[in-house]
């Protein structure tokens, strides 16, 4: 889901996210293959605490 781009706001900006998440859209790749595999914007280490249950579920996305 497209959603999920809110989780990267804090760490990557509002337009970067923006950005990602038309490109999600247009070619139909995940959000996580544009973010760490393609632009290397984050490690999958942090790709993976940001979406990890724990800190979903608790709303500490702003990290």
């Amino acid at each position: 889901s497209l959603g999920i781009v809110t989780v990267l706001k804090q760490s990557l900006g509002y337009k970067q996210c923006s950005e990602i998440a038309r490109e999600g859209y247009e070619t139909g790749k995940s959000l996580q293959q544009i973010v760490v595999e393609e632009r290397k914007l984050l490690s999958q280490e942090k790709w993976d605490e940001l979406f990890s249950f724990d800190n979903l579920i608790s709303g500490n996305v702003d990290k």
